[in-house]
């Protein structure tokens, strides 16, 4: 995403979902951010579980 000369911390994507989470996501609405273990991030609002 940033280039392989990148030089950020490595939770650097963590933290950019968290604070994106923390604002498009709603109370008592569902959530749009999935995390997708051992893939990544996956925009939904409807996870099948």
């Amino acid at each position: 995403m940033w280039g392989v000369d990148f030089d950020g911390q490595p939770n650097i994507l963590d933290v950019y979902v968290r604070n994106l989470r923390s604002k498009i996501d709603t109370p008592n609405q569902p959530k749009l951010i999935h995390t997708v273990r051992g893939v990544g991030y996956m925009l939904s609002e409807h996870v099948a579980e």
